[in-house]
């Protein structure tokens, strides 16, 4: 489940395994960015992309070890 990642204590997940989940949000979230595109849905698809940039943030987070779980 996307972000669930966020509801778990801090090293429950190794960091491959959070990146591994990171990199699949971000997967996911240009595909439906680039599915609502060509809707002409084009201010879901921009919510979207605020949605890619948040989970590349998180992944430099991740990267550089300071990646912290929002909710555990």
């Amino acid at each position: 489940m996307s972000s669930a990642r966020h509801f778990f204590a801090a090293g429950s997940l190794s960091d491959d395994e959070l990146k591994s989940q990171i990199t699949a949000d971000i997967a996911a979230s240009r595909g439906a960015q680039r599915d609502l595109q060509a809707a002409g849905q084009h201010g879901v698809a921009a919510r979207m992309a605020e949605a890619v940039d948040e989970h590349l943030d998180e992944l430099a987070e991740a990267t550089n070890g300071t990646w912290t779980p929002k909710h555990a």
